[in-house]
């Protein structure tokens, strides 16, 4: 009868054993969701600070969904030697040096954002031993020494610092052909700058003005322009800019594109609002949820 009793209370103590364990699973889990929600409420109340609209005409809308990784591929090809001639977009004259000029503007903003993450320190990228952070304060310092009026915040110095952006495809080495530990490398890091919301943000706004300049005719010199854009600040400040060039137009067109921006600037604050509105509702529910 005793070792019955035994038995019964030592499975009891199992069950229990394993009911706690399964309860501080369950915890577990729902603190990690809780802080990825987190994380993704911050990325987001820091992306929607300011509400930004363009107007332009171009002659065709792409509309792809967004893929990271299709994405950086398509901005750092751009880095290739060969990208213009292959997409035949011309080089003669200055409105065809101009639109080179754009495209080159996209993949360097995107190293740039890239170079500040290796040299901040809390960004998950930071390593003073890394060589394009030796090369480029070496550099910077003997710039510095030689150059005359030599501005050391001018973001064109990230250049110095070349080659920076990793390879999303395999470099051929000189010396064995192709160098498949690097494109290892390269894969890891580049996954790893696709997991940064930051990096992230930049390359999807690289993506829609690669866009904006793909939709027209890049045989042509001819380049789109945005004709207005408005700029809404969350302290409340708003700045709206009108391209000389619209007021050569018609007044009908003039008329009609400035109606239009308007339109899309209601609409846009308007959805901007709300989706504030729903991340403050969201935090308070969060913190009230971590009581």
């Amino acid at each position: 009868m005793s070792n019955e009793i035994k038995i019964k209370d030592r499975n009891v103590i199992q069950a229990d054993n394993r009911n706690g364990t399964r309860s501080e699973d369950i915890q577990n889990k729902a603190r990690g969701l809780l802080n990825n929600l987190v994380s993704s409420v911050q990325t987001l109340v820091s992306d929607i600070t300011a509400l930004e609209v363009n107007t332009m005409i171009v002659d065709k809308i792409n509309a792809s969904k967004f893929n990271a990784w299709e994405a950086y591929q398509e901005i750092y090809s751009i880095h290739d030697p060969d990208y213009f001639d292959a997409k035949g977009i011309p080089k003669e004259g200055s409105q065809a040096q101009e639109l080179r000029k754009r495209y080159k503007s996209l993949f360097d903003q995107l190293e740039r954002e890239y170079f500040y993450l290796l040299l901040e320190e809390n960004s998950g990228f930071y390593n003073p031993q890394d060589d394009r952070v030796k090369r480029y304060r070496q550099r910077l310092e003997y710039a510095k020494k030689y150059q005359q009026n030599f501005v050391e915040a001018d973001e064109k110095n990230v250049k110095l610092a070349e080659p920076i952006l990793p390879a999303p495809t395999p470099v051929l080495d000189d010396k064995d052909g192709n160098n498949q530990e690097d494109w290892i490398e390269n894969f890891k890091e580049i996954q790893r700058l696709l997991n940064n919301a930051r990096f992230v943000r930049t390359l999807r706004k690289m993506t829609e003005l690669k866009a904006a300049l793909d939709s027209s005719n890049v045989t042509s010199t001819k380049i789109d322009i945005i004709y207005a854009q408005t700029v809404m600040q969350i302290d409340g400040d708003i700045i709206t800019r009108y391209h000389k060039e619209l007021f050569s137009l018609s007044e009908d067109a003039k008329n009609l594109i400035i109606n239009t921006h308007n339109q899309g600037v209601v609409s846009g604050e308007k959805q901007w609002r709300g989706t504030f509105s729903f991340l403050i509702n969201l935090v308070q529910s969060i913190a009230n949820f971590s009581r």
